[in-house]
């Protein structure tokens, strides 16, 4: 087991700040947040930032190992497909020249009135040959579980219409299928467990206004214990990410004080 952040959880930190600070709080690697936005690097980046990027991180002893990309394919309309294909294609150079084993992919929201059978298909048919082109490069793309793609039947069947392992697997987002309320955690777990590449791992509570509200590790409602020695028993050896959407939610604690508690309290309950 091994443990990284996304920078979505700090904002406001430069580079050189992730790499000193991670290392400080005990992490691994780090997933790094990939956007037009440029918070933190850009997919039109040129191929020798990634690079220095990369080198920059593993000097630190926190490689990246993870591009944290946001393409989506639940898509009816093909241009929007071949846009986020081309997407996807800088994100894979990117991840290569990084030296990062994985790039992070959304699915996307399924289509208001779209079936969802012919929208897996869609998805799968958009993804296998970027899952070819990634396995040639190697690096894995993981599709993260996230909105419609919570229940593991579902995601199982884009991974066999996919059907390419060594380019394509998944991020298997704890909280988001729990949350979701579709089957137990151990459930899903089972079902996608030989294709997990990495998980997120975040905390938190259902409300009384019904909504999802975030709180530092073992603080909310996710078995967090439990769900840990399961994978330890399993013999798990990639990373937990520590996802905690601080660039979404501005009240949420300080990275300098959620990222320590984070790598404190997941150990922790791993040796416990």
């Amino acid at each position: 087991m091994k443990l990284s952040f996304t920078t979505l959880g700090c904002p406001d930190w430069t580079l050189e700040e992730i790499a000193k600070n991670a290392k400080t709080y005990g992490y691994d690697g780090i997933e790094l947040r990939t956007h037009a936005d440029g918070n933190h690097f850009s997919p039109d980046a040129p191929i020798e930032e990634a690079r220095r990027v990369g080198k920059l991180f593993r000097d630190a002893g926190v490689p990246v190992m993870s591009v944290m990309g946001y393409c989506r394919f639940a898509f009816a309309d093909d241009a929007e497909t071949a846009k986020n294909q081309e997407l996807m294609r800088k994100l894979l150079g990117l991840a290569e020249a990084m030296g990062a084993p994985f790039v992070r992919t959304f699915a996307g929201q399924i289509p208001e009135g779209a079936k969802k059978d012919e929208m897996i298909a869609n998805v799968a048919r958009a993804l296998k040959p970027l899952a070819e082109e990634a396995a040639l490069r190697k690096v894995k793309i993981g599709l993260e579980t996230h909105d419609d793609w919570c229940g593991g039947d579902q995601v199982m069947k884009l991974v066999e219409q996919v059907n390419t392992p060594a380019g394509f697997g998944i991020v298997y987002d704890i909280f988001n299928c729990f949350f979701s309320g579709i089957e137990p955690w151990n459930v899903t777990y089972g079902k996608v467990k030989p294709h997990i590449c990495y998980c997120h791992l975040k905390d938190g509570y259902t409300g009384g206004d019904g909504k999802g509200h975030y709180v530092m590790a073992g603080a909310g409602d996710l078995p967090l214990q439990k769900i840990l020695q399961r994978f330890k028993k399993d013999g798990y050896d990639s990373f937990f990410s520590f996802e905690w959407e601080k660039k979404w939610h501005p009240d949420l604690e300080p990275p300098e004080r959620a990222f320590p508690h984070f790598t404190h309290k997941i150990r922790a309950l791993w040796g416990a």
